[in-house]
């Protein structure tokens, strides 16, 4: 006999940042220095990337890199562990109790297997469902949209979402091929951090009737991106071993496999695009956008915010005071910053019970958009 579709809550919250705080004038130290760049790369890191670091208003970031060695301290899977074991600490939950393990991340441990079961081995998990997404700041959206249909169908009980964020495996300088990198190669370095974040999600049994803690009013996810450009790109697949005598050596020649960003294009679009997708979001559930108390973002620096934040208020019909930006203490960890903000507020007790939070990434990478609202 079909009962109807289930409600979901979010149980835990986890969030982690690998190794001490690196202040701003420490970042070169820890990443190594590009002696080897084209001096007009050089002068930009002296005079731009000082700039851009002046006014980010990102105090202090975090890097998974031992600060005398600089290997690698963690890997994707290891990352998502220490935020998971967090989450589930906070649900009261065991890794065996997990039914559905959603991993995202932009990039993986190996090329097989799937990062989603290294994590599960790493937690003890025997047997599960996992299933990996491959997305940057949209697959926290994209991870909690596949949970939370599932655990409404009644086919899992309890989720573990984890997404890691280990942008420094692009930006340390044993990575590039220093004589072709490009300035906005290395602006990257100043913008982006790693860390990890996850949830736990459960379904209850029933719909309707009184409100419940912590209840996912719904999800959204979409892709505008069909027609357009990508805004951030790092070779390094099969599109770049097409040719027989242009391999991995070829590769590293011409600097394919360097991280990049369309500056101009994130600056005109991230922002418009982000209050697009939450509006769309709110009205596919008929919440209205006045009745919303927080707005949790992944935004990369304070002059991003500072130009369209106005907009994005008005647009919204809501307040500045309630589209904070967070990343001064945390670096802009890119798909796990929204669940690294909203664990602080929950652990901060900033989200009160019964209060709406809209939970919402935009990823330039092809310009998705996908998010979650939670009444607490």
């Amino acid at each position: 006999m079909n009962r109807g579709l289930n409600r979901v809550c979010v149980t835990g919250t986890g969030s982690f940042l690998p190794n001490e705080p690196i202040p701003n004038d420490r970042i070169d130290d820890i990443l190594g220095p590009l002696n080897g760049a084209p001096a007009r790369v050089q002068a930009f890191i002296r005079n731009v990337g000082a700039r851009m670091l002046a006014g980010g208003g990102v105090e202090y970031r975090h890097f998974a890199i031992d600060p005398e060695t600089h290997r690698l301290t963690h890997t994707l899977a290891s990352l998502a562990e220490e935020a998971a074991r967090r989450a589930l600490q906070a649900a009261g939950r065991k890794p065996d109790e997990i039914d559905l393990l959603a991993f995202s991340a932009p990039t993986y441990d190996e090329s097989t297997p799937p990062t989603s079961t290294l994590l599960q081995e790493r937690l003890g998990i025997e047997q599960c469902a996992e299933m990996e997404i491959h997305s940057n700041c949209s697959g926290v959206g994209k991870s909690v949209q596949l949970a939370y249909d599932a655990l409404r169908l009644g086919r899992y009980k309890t989720a573990l979402i984890a997404h890691s964020q280990l942008s420094s495996v692009y930006m340390r300088n044993c990575y590039f091929n220093q004589s072709v990198m490009t300035k906005t190669q290395a602006a990257l370095r100043y913008i982006l951090a790693d860390g990890s974040g996850a949830l736990v999600l459960e379904a209850v049994e029933g719909e309707g009737g009184d409100p419940l803690p912590h209840e996912v009013l719904g999800t959204f996810v979409e892709s505008v991106g069909g027609k357009r450009q990508p805004g951030m790109t790092a070779g390094g697949g099969v599109s770049n071993l097409i040719e027989c005598e242009s391999q991995i050596e070829g590769m590293f020649e011409k600097g394919t496999h360097h991280l990049d960003q369309d500056f101009s294009a994130v600056g005109r679009d991230a922002g418009p695009f982000l209050v697009n997708g939450v509006l769309r979001m709110l009205e596919s559930l008929n919440i209205e956008p006045a009745s919303v108390d927080h707005f949790v973002w992944s935004i990369p620096g304070l002059q991003l915010y500072n130009d369209y934040i106005e907009k994005a208020a008005e647009r919204l019909s809501s307040s500045i005071d309630k589209m904070k930006f967070r990343a001064q203490k945390t670096g802009y960890c890119g798909g796990s910053s929204i669940l690294l903000h909203f664990d602080e507020m929950a652990r901060a007790g900033e989200l009160q019970p019964g209060q709406t939070a809209v939970v919402h990434s935009v990823e330039s990478s092809k310009w998705m958009s996908a998010g979650f609202v939670v009444r607490w």
